[in-house]
């Protein structure tokens, strides 16, 4: 059995276009159907059926394609670790990040790994926010995310990496600028700004807020991100910023953040993503793991997650499996 013919079959059973997989495989299509032919002669039964100009594998040719599949992603991945053995693994990925981890997380991660598996892995970097690129990982466009989680969702493994603080912000002449921490209940009488509910983050928020805004705590104003909220909050000395200390507020001078003794330590938890159960590159997974091992100081902002929380979590998980 020729192991090229199993390539072209797996590619076919993606595409389901002999036209498209030979474009995509780089031979002609004649060329692909003969070795689809020469595969059902020796193995006795039709892979494939027409279904208009694509073509649908039938109930043994999905059969077939399971096995193949596992088979030829070994094969890949052996590849993968020989060429890694010989200090030539060469690849590339895609990652998605929320824009708030590039400040300290994500270059000393880069670093880090870069000086452990060289510069032979290309990694593009995408920035959005977390709804969409939880989206995006799910349909296959990124192989790892950094974002934050709403919920569980089947298909996907959320790795927890670090912890970002909820301050309240507030300008220079403030009263509440010298406190060592002010509480969300001294904040009554101010122009309150904070995160927009029905994202991930406004929701946590609101949360926490929630007993207080019945109480009478008054929320002046809303917003997605960091950078409009210090705005916000630039443009008006009376207003004060319940949000992120992230490196969306450093341009903002005359700003200084306060701790929220309602939130000690780290609150909003960034997570790294991706897919479970499918076959990972030899390079993906690399930087998986090495990304579950990573360690760091605890910098303005972000927090270490705590190594005794994570490991709960995952035995609650094993309990649930």
């Amino acid at each position: 059995m020729n192991l090229s013919h199993l390539y072209y079959f797996r590619k076919l059973a993606e595409v389901q276009h002999y036209t498209h997989a030979a474009e995509q495989l780089f031979i002609t299509q004649p060329t692909l159907s003969n070795a689809v032919s020469q595969l059902e002669k020796e193995l006795g039964i039709a892979l494939f059926e027409r279904e208009g100009r694509n073509v649908r594998l039938t109930k043994q040719g999905k059969e077939f394609n399971e096995y193949v599949t596992q088979a030829l992603n070994l094969i890949d991945k052996g590849v993968d670790i020989a060429h890694e053995h010989a200090g030539s693994l060469s690849a590339s990925f895609d990652l998605g990040v929320v824009y708030t981890i590039q400040a300290d997380y994500l270059p000393s991660l880069m670093r880090a790994f870069q000086l452990k598996y060289g510069q032979n892995t290309r990694i593009s970097i995408n920035q959005g926010l977390s709804g969409p690129l939880i989206e995006d990982i799910q349909c296959g466009r990124y192989d790892v995310v950094f974002c934050a989680k709403g919920k569980d969702i089947a298909g996907l493994e959320f790795v927890p990496v670090f912890k970002q603080r909820l301050v309240a912000v507030v300008h220079d002449y403030s009263p509440f600028a010298n406190c060592e921490e002010v509480t969300i209940d001294d904040l009554s009488h101010a122009k309150v700004i904070t995160y927009t509910p029905g994202t991930i983050l406004g929701d946590e928020v609101d949360a926490l807020l929630k007993p207080h805004i019945e109480a009478g705590l008054d929320i002046y104003g809303t917003c997605d991100d960091e950078i409009t909220l210090g705005s916000m909050v630039d443009s008006d000395p009376s207003a004060v910023g319940i949000t992120l200390e992230t490196l969306g507020l450093l341009p903002f001078t005359g700003l200084k953040t306060v701790p929220l003794k309602e939130a000690p330590g780290g609150f909003h938890p960034v997570y790294m993503v991706y897919r479970k159960n499918v076959f990972q590159p030899r390079a993906v997974e690399n930087f998986i793991n090495f990304v579950k091992e990573f360690k760091f100081s605890e910098t303005r902002f972000m927090v270490p997650i705590d190594d005794e929380a994570v490991e709960e979590k995952q035995d609650e998980e094993g309990a649930e499996e």
